[in-house]
């Protein structure tokens, strides 16, 4: 019935086209798209991915054989994979013909605006490796080995960085991936009562383990402030874990520790109100969003690789693979979410964003 619908919308959007009709006023589409009159090849709000336009293609093909409309929907189906420096070239191209196709274009510009972006993927000239064979992890990008401080870093530390990629585990010397507790998230990254919360809450009772998440050596394992009985774990990919509110140590400074590893006992020292495990990832001192790589549902790493991007704060952390959508004017995360068939609750975990919480233009929401 919807793709009945969609023929019917799209016929009519082509009558119009062909001059049967007066242009019908099209409702409000995405701002700052390039619009050369108002014709279109089909609507530009609901859209039709490259499926049911092939859908479509196929079925005016069978009941009225081949024609301007068809062809096209085919150059518009062949120009979807073109980058963006492609599709500005064939528009140019386009503005050559005899007869300039003003719907073509017009749809071609609003597949442009409307196409979900990637970050670039600026790949360092080496992937980092951790070394297991070091005294102290990740000492290449470390200055120093100090113990106590759960973070004792200068706040500059790594402002030259622009994009880096880490190998997270390789299976065979770093081990497997672990997560510290198989259990519910109480309480996600992000603003949480004002202030910054740069961890996340998992629950759990009074003496569960807790293991490391990667192989590495442990630099803290003290009470420390507001974190109570706590956990630091420098590990071989560069990544620091730390481990908060425990009852009891499992493991003292300096120890070795692999994947899996008890390091305490869950409880609620600190500034905790119930017993839960406080758990943060750093990179250079800066938190990082342990959900925008780390499936907690899975109980695994979205992918061996993460992504880390500069920005003036800190690092924008992802996995790599995965799609990035910039924030247009009149966007909400209901409608990204329906656009990507995930929820609103997903993409604000992702995101370490509140579900009610206001979009700006320009902002980048990891979607997948």
């Amino acid at each position: 019935m919807r793709l009945l619908t969609s023929i019917i919308a799209l016929f009519w959007c082509f009558y119009s086209y062909a001059g049967g009709a007066e242009p019908v006023a099209k409702r409000d589409t995405v701002p700052a798209v390039v619009m050369y009159g108002e014709e279109v090849l089909f609507d530009a709000v609901t859209g039709l991915n490259d499926q049911q336009v092939r859908d479509l293609r196929d079925s005016v093909l069978k009941f009225h054989g081949s024609s301007t409309f068809t062809n096209y929907l085919d150059l518009y189906i062949s120009l979807t994979s073109k980058t963006e420096e492609e599709l500005v070239h064939y528009i140019d191209s386009l503005f050559e013909t005899d007869e300039v196709p003003y719907a073509l274009i017009n749809q071609i510009n609003i597949f442009r605006v409307n196409r979900p972006e990637e970050f670039e993927e600026v790949m360092p000239r080496d992937l980092f490796v951790g070394s297991t064979s070091l005294e102290f992890p990740a000492n290449e990008i470390y200055p120093d080995w100090i113990v106590g401080n759960p973070n004792p870093y200068e706040w500059n530390l790594g402002a030259e960085d622009t994009a880096l990629s880490i190998l997270l585990t390789d299976h065979n010397t770093m081990g497997e991936f672990q997560v510290p507790v198989k259990n519910v998230i109480t309480s996600k990254f992000g603003w949480r009562d004002g202030r910054m919360h740069n961890g996340i809450d998992i629950d759990l009772e009074v003496w569960d383990p807790v293991v490391s998440a990667f192989p590495g050596v442990v630099r803290v394992a003290r009470v420390s402030g507001g974190y109570g009985r706590v956990v630091v774990v420098r590990h071989y990919n560069g990544l620091e874990t730390l481990y908060a509110h425990l009852h009891h140590f499992k493991v003292k400074e300096g120890d070795r520790v692999e994947a899996g590893q008890v390091v305490g006992l869950g409880g609620s020292s600190g500034h905790s109100t119930g017993s839960h495990l406080h758990f943060e990832v750093r990179f250079k001192g800066k938190p990082l969003n342990p959900l925008s790589f780390i499936s907690f549902d899975e109980n695994s790493l979205v992918n061996d690789t993460l992504m880390l991007k500069r920005t003036k704060n800190g690092y924008v952390s992802y996995p790599k693979g995965i799609l990035i959508y910039t924030v247009k004017r009149g966007d909400s995360l209901f409608e990204i979410a329906r656009l990507y068939g995930t929820t609103t609750h997903r993409l604000a975990e992702l995101n370490g964003i509140r579900r009610n919480g206001y979009l700006y233009v320009g902002q980048r929401l990891r979607v997948i």
